[in-house]
């Protein structure tokens, strides 16, 4: 595997890092700034703004991964011209689901879904569970549509231990 140079600064990638990265998805293995280096590469092939960070960094089971926050969303919406439409919500058991459909500015669709358990939840904290389920379907959609297929901040914090790491620029 050759190096990969960071274009920016002349920085060489070393070709075990990449392979975890490309290999594991882990990027606990780079220094600060080949991790804003990585980040502004995804932000640039995503077309996003890093200076709105529409990603955070995120500790799962060992590894350190990048996912999208709700200003990746917006940015996207905003950039390929997507429009959101709830086409379902349902009660099953003690699941709250929502469905989604993204339409792109080309007429493709695209539709996902977002699901939060709802048992013994009653007032403020049932009605925060549905406004969760929208919102995971709605970023879920939206990242699927375009090709990001990535957790969102909506997903991560339901997954035990996980915990936002801070990007050092």
């Amino acid at each position: 595997m050759t190096n990969v140079v960071n274009m920016q600064k002349g920085e060489v990638l070393d070709p075990k890092v990449i392979e975890s990265i490309v290999i594991n998805g882990d990027l606990s293995k780079l220094q600060p700034p080949q991790k804003v280096a990585y980040y502004n590469y995804r932000c640039s092939q995503a077309g996003l703004d890093p200076a709105a960070k529409p990603f955070d960094l995120l500790k799962l089971n060992g590894k350190e991964v990048l996912y999208a926050n709700a200003q990746c969303t917006q940015q996207l919406c905003a950039i390929h011209k997507l429009s959101t439409q709830v086409t379902h919500r349902e009660k099953m058991d003690d699941i709250y689901l929502v469905s989604v459909r993204v339409t792109g500015a080309d007429g493709r669709l695209s539709e996902n879904q977002g699901a939060v358990a709802v048992a013994y939840l009653k007032g403020d904290a049932l009605a925060n569970a549905v406004l969760k389920a929208t919102t995971k379907a709605i970023r879920r959609a939206v990242l699927a549509h375009c090709g990001l297929g990535m957790l969102d901040e909506t997903e991560a914090e339901t997954i035990p231990g996980a915990r936002m790491e801070p990007v050092v620029s």
